[in-house]
Parts: C-alpha cells; sequence; structure tokens
C-alpha cells in the first residue's frame, strides 16, 4: 500500500450547499433519532413531542428482519399522515451493542429521492433530498435506499428513522415529527473469524516489503477482518495515546497492542509497538468473531522504506520542498494539485518508515510533532550519485523526514532514490524527477 495521504496529511475539503429554508434538501446530519443524535423537533417546534400527531413512520426491509454479513437488502421507510403534504427522514443504522459511537454496514441511495448526508467515522446518515420531499402530495409516502451489512456478523443491528410529515406551509410551524427503531439480526451461522493472508499478509505500509519494525506503519491485508470502514477519529485519541482497538477491532504484534489507524474487511493499517525484541513474531487481529489463526513474520530493528504517491502505480517518492510544493513530474496529480520537478541544487523534503530509533526515544502509539533525530545516520543517492542529508529522524508518529540537496550534477529526468541506514537500504523503485 505505497499511499502517502493518511500518514502525510493530503487534506481534501469539500464544500457543502446549505440547506433552504426547512431542509428541503436534507435534513442536516445527527437528527435520525439515534443514540447521541437529534430529532426533527430541533426545527420543527410547533409540536416538540415525537409520535404526538395522527400518523406513524415505519421501516420495512427485503427478505425480512434477518441479515446476512456482506449481502445487500433494500430499506424502505414509509411515512403517513393525513394532515402531511410534504415528506423528510434521516435513517442511521447502528451496532446494538454499541450504538452512540458504532455505525453498522454501508447505506446508499437507490435513486434521486434520498442522500448521504453525512458520515463520521462508521456513523452514516441518509435522508431525503429536495425532490424526494414531493411538496403538495398526500400520504402514505416511502422513500428507499440499499444497505450493504457488515462483512461479519456484528449481532444486532438497529436502523433509527426519524420522520417529518410536514403541512408545506413553507415554514416549520404545524408539522410532525415520528421516530421508529428497527431491528435486524443476524442469520444463522457462525460469523467466519478475522484471516490474515498467508502470503504477504504483513507488509510495511510504505514500500509493500515484508517484516516488521517497532514503531513503524504497518499494513495486514486478509478478510473478515472487520465489520466497517474507516480511520480513527480525533476523539479516540486520549491523552496523546493512539486507539490500540477499533469498532472492537484490534492487533497485537508478538503480543503487545498495536496502535490501529485504519480498518476494513480487508485492511487494517497499525503502528507496530515497542518491542527490543527480533526475529520471528505472531500478528494476531482480534474482532467479535475471535482472533485469527497467528501469522508470523519476522520483527527486525530497522527495514527502511520511503512513501511513494499513490499516482502512476507509486512510481514517485511522497517528496515536497521547503515551500511546500509537491514534487513529481507535472500534472501527476491531474488538475487537483499542482506538482512540479526538484531542482538541481535545492533541499528536498522525504518521507518513510522502519529507520529505527530516535534520540530523544519517541515511544510507538503515542501522538508526536516536532523533529527527533535519529541515532544513526541515513545515506541517501539520488541517481546513484551521494546526496547530502541536513536531517534526518521523526516528525509525526511513526513518520520520519529526511531532508536531503538533490546533487547539483543531476541530469534532467526520473531518478531513483535510495536510502541506507545500519547497511539496510531501502526497497528499488521509488523516483524523484528532476528537471531545471
Amino acid at each position: 500500500m505505497r499511499i502517502l495521504a493518511p500518514l502525510f496529511g493530503i487534506l481534501l475539503t469539500f464544500a457543502a450547499a446549505t440547506p433552504s429554508f426547512g431542509r428541503s434538501a436534507g435534513a442536516p446530519q445527527g437528527h435520525s433519532g439515534a443514540p447521541g443524535d437529534l430529532v426533527c423537533t430541533a426545527c420543527h417546534t410547533s409540536n416538540p413531542t415525537v409520535n404526538s400527531g395522527p400518523g406513524s413512520v415505519t421501516v420495512t426491509f427485503s427478505d425480512g428482519t434477518t441479515y446476512t454479513p456482506g449481502v445487500a437488502k433494500r430499506v424502505t421507510v414509509t411515512i403517513s399522515d393525513p394532515n402531511g403534504r410534504r415528506w423528510g427522514f434521516q435513517a442511521s443504522p447502528r451496532v446494538a451493542s454499541s450504538p452512540n459511537n458504532t455505525g453498522a454496514g454501508e447505506v446508499s441511495p437507490s435513486d434521486g429521492n434520498t442522500q448521504i448526508i453525512g458520515t463520521s467515522g462508521s456513523l452514516q446518515w441518509i435522508t431525503h433530498t429536495s425532490a424526494g420531499t414531493r411538496p403538495g402530495t398526500t400520504g402514505p409516502q416511502s422513500f428507499e435506499f440499499n444497505w450493504n451489512p457488515p462483512a461479519s456478523n456484528v449481532g444486532d443491528v438497529d436502523f433509527y428513522v426519524a420522520a417529518n410529515a410536514a403541512n408545506n406551509n413553507n415554514n416549520n410551524q404545524g408539522d410532525f415529527i415520528y421516530t421508529r427503531k428497527a431491528t435486524l439480526t443476524a442469520s444463522g451461522g457462525t460469523a467466519p473469524k478475522p484471516a490474515i493472508r498467508e502470503t504477504n499478509g504483513v507488509l510495511s505500509a510504505a514500500s509493500g516489503s515484508a517484516g516488521v519494525v517497532p514503531g513503524s506503519w504497518v499494513a495486514i491485508y486478509g478478510e473478515n477482518l472487520a465489520s466497517t470502514t474507516r480511520t480513527w477519529r480525533n476523539d479516540e485519541i486520549v491523552n496523546n495515546r493512539l486507539p490500540t482497538s477499533l469498532d472492537g477491532v484490534s492487533v497485537t504484534i508478538n503480543g503487545k497492542p498495536a496502535s490501529v489507524y485504519y480498518i476494513s474487511s480487508t485492511q487494517i493499517n497499525v503502528q507496530a509497538p515497542d518491542d527490543t525484541a527480533t526475529g520471528n513474531v505472531a500478528v494476531v487481529i482480534k474482532n467479535a468473531a475471535g482472533e485469527s489463526t497467528p501469522r508470523t513474520v519476522t520483527l527486525n530493528a530497522v527495514s527502511p522504506a520511503l512513501f511513494a504517491f499513490s499516482q502512476r502505480d507509486g512510481r514517485y517518492a511522497a517528496a515536497v520542498a521547503p515551500d511546500n510544493s509537491y514534487l513529481g513530474p507535472v500534472g501527476l496529480f491531474g488538475a487537483s494539485l499542482a506538482s512540479r520537478p526538484a531542482r538541481p541544487g535545492e533541499t528536498i523534503l522525504l518521507f518513510g518508515t522502519g529507520y529505527g530509533p530516535t534520540n530523544p526515544a519517541v515511544p510507538a502509539g503515542t501522538v508526536f510533532s516536532g523533529a527527533a533525530p535519529l541515532v544513526n545516520d541515513v545515506r541517501v543517492t539520488i541517481g546513484g550519485t551521494p546526496a547530502d542529508v541536513s536531517f534526518r529522524g521523526l516528525s509525526g508518529a511513526g513518520l520520519y523526514q529526511i531532508n536531503v540537496v538533490v546533487p547539483p550534477s543531476l541530469a534532467d529526468g526520473d531518478r531513483e532514490v535510495v536510502t541506507t541506514i545500519n547497511g539496510v537500504q531501502s526497497p528499488p523503485g521509488v523516483f524523484i524527477a528532476v528537471g531545471r
């Protein structure tokens, strides 16, 4: 997985349109009535007691009230009210055992009447669109959307729904709000335990090479690893400690808990814990279905690897100039982000993992921002020519930064970058685009 973005902080910000009055373009995130959520009475205030009107809301599922892990279902929300003339809703699926912060599977629109209004970690909310409100119509009215259950059995799943039977008077008065919780149970059978891939199941998150280094970023591949897909949330970092479990998914390396950054059904990214051991150690994943069979990997003192941009099959090192310019061929990121070649003689910043201890030491699993120099020297060649290194050390949790001068004698073109520490080289095939 030679993708820098989750660790290097390439952030994409999307502007959202402001809903029109009365929320006809969709109820704001967090108004489904689920634990921790509000309901529509937060805005529609004339009838503040839910379920006090003459109508109701129901939730039905294709194929009944059981789910098979990984098998999609159609969900239908139906709102009834004799006085209703415009319609809206919001729904959010939750794992029943942890409804405040654990979403269940993924929802998606099935037509133009619904839309995803927001996500937060594993939580999702789906709501109506402006067209879906169907102004002037009488009830009952239904909204349909798709739900893809978690890949493994997570126990009961609760769908929380808040619905608005509006009177279409173009303000927030006189409307009735209804809520419902509908529960799905897992179909019979034992949920499959997580399984780490036998070959290339535990690799460096930077280079894809085998082996683990204490404090380094590691990618673990397999099946049934997690029932949700997400990265850690800021509120899960407590007292500067990184989380060791996301949605009940945890990893141990040589019996020690790893910090869990990303989970999905087929991949988990972790920071390996500190350890003085070397040689063969066991990696184990645990989730609600049980523990994986231990997978043996080699724990090394160092195993240097450079992160690379994911574009063009990870050919180009994730490098920036001191002015924050992204370095690579022009057009590497298309129109979304500017890039330029590195100039001979300029200092560039490279990023990697697996370079070993620093002084002062930075414990694995802790928040870090600053500069902690490596204990050992790093040699760098670019295009086979030795390059001057002005800094080598940690700049973030498990993230090493190497400041290096591009040799002035280099000709224009793609030049391979190799780093060496304690006699161990980073894997080949990572390049810097050089141009005057």
